[in-house]
């Protein structure tokens, strides 16, 4: 008697969101299904042929952990109420505007000019507490939560770095139980070395890339940031830090998208430069907002889609037991065998 490769009744069924999310899991699982071996020593592969959409569905690439979800959704949250903020501080900046030098006007607006100006600043610092560390300092959401600043090394420029002479660079800081030392070849190029670098610093919590300008660019939590800065020291051998004892490393840290200290309205003109900086943070901030909003609703609509699949194959599979033959059961037997409940509910959690 020979085994069909396939449970009878029972069409493998992938949503659209599995085709896309999990394109290489799928491939994989549907070019085993079109191999045709019909032995009877195929029949647990051939179950095992029939769950890859379940194992896709588990291995893929799950778009948004509950995790980022709650935290995309509490950070749009936050976004919404610095947009409320940072329109007050812009209407009341156009009034001012608009008002002029009149005494009667701007003495009996000023002190609610400040007030929202206060507002805002207060607003922008308490971003990484709002936002549970998913949105960093340049407006960047960070899908795991650890939002992370960006900054420059002091002596560390692409310049300095690309085709320089050899040097062991030794950095401490108070993070790493240990020196970390990184060797810089003769000749070698500065991409070679961030590479370098961002191996070497990683104990540290420090990474290193280039950015779009092909300048050494550095980041660190933003937890340890405070820390880094006051602990951070390098010796080298005196090309491009100093031999011997360990100095402390000048760290320039990226501007901020938002800079809430630098607002003034002490007077029509300081009050005309805020209200510039104050709008373009505004179309800022609403742009990430607007992102966040459409990443929310796709994996809404994924999270739907999943479920379809879901009961679409639990109706194929049920309607394939309800008639099953004796072949069906040697076929899905193996798969079933070593399913335990803890299985099933995780297997559930999925949508």
């Amino acid at each position: 008697m020979q085994v069909q490769n396939t449970i009878p009744g029972a069409q493998p069924t992938r949503g659209a969101r599995r085709d896309e999310a999990g394109a290489a899991t799928a491939a994989r699982g549907a070019a085993t299904s079109a191999s045709g071996d019909s032995t009877p020593a195929a029949a647990p592969a051939a179950a095992e042929r029939e769950a890859a959409p379940l194992r896709a569905a588990r291995q893929r690439e799950q778009g948004l952990s509950n995790r980022t979800v709650a935290g995309a959704q509490r950070t749009l949250n936050y976004l919404d109420e610095l947009q409320q903020r940072l329109k007050v501080l812009q209407e009341r900046l156009s009034r001012r505007g608009a008002d002029g030098a009149s005494k009667a006007a701007t003495d009996g607006a000023q002190d609610d000019l400040q007030d929202a100006l206060a507002a805002a600043a207060e607003a922008w610092q308490a971003r990484r507490d709002e936002t549970s560390g998913f949105l960093d300092d340049a407006l960047r959401f960070d899908a795991d939560g650890r939002s992370r600043v960006r900054f420059r090394m002091r002596g560390l420029s692409s310049a300095a770095l690309d085709g320089g002479r050899a040097e062991t660079l030794s950095f401490q800081t108070r993070s790493a139980r240990r020196t970390l030392s990184v060797v810089l070849p003769e000749g070698g190029d500065a991409e070679s070395a961030v590479r370098q670098l961002d191996r070497t610093l990683a104990p540290a919590g420090v990474r290193a890339s280039m950015d779009a300008g092909g300048e050494p660019v550095f980041s660190v939590a933003e937890e340890q940031w405070a820390t880094l800065q006051t602990s951070l020291s390098v010796s080298g051998g005196g090309i491009r830090y100093p031999a011997g004892q360990s100095q402390p490393v000048r760290l320039q840290r990226q501007k901020e998208a938002l800079d809430p200290a630098q607002w003034g309205v002490a007077d029509s003109e300081q009050a005309r430069r805020t209200l510039r900086e104050v709008s373009q943070a505004l179309e800022r901030v609403q742009r990430v907002a607007e992102s966040l909003r459409r990443l929310l609703a796709s994996e809404a609509s994924a999270t739907a889609q999943d479920g379809d699949w879901a009961s679409q194959f639990a109706g194929d599979l049920n309607l394939a037991l309800n008639s099953a033959s004796y072949e069906t059961y040697v076929a899905i037997a193996p798969a079933l065998g070593g399913i335990s409940r803890s299985r099933v509910v995780e297997l559930l959690s999925l949508g």
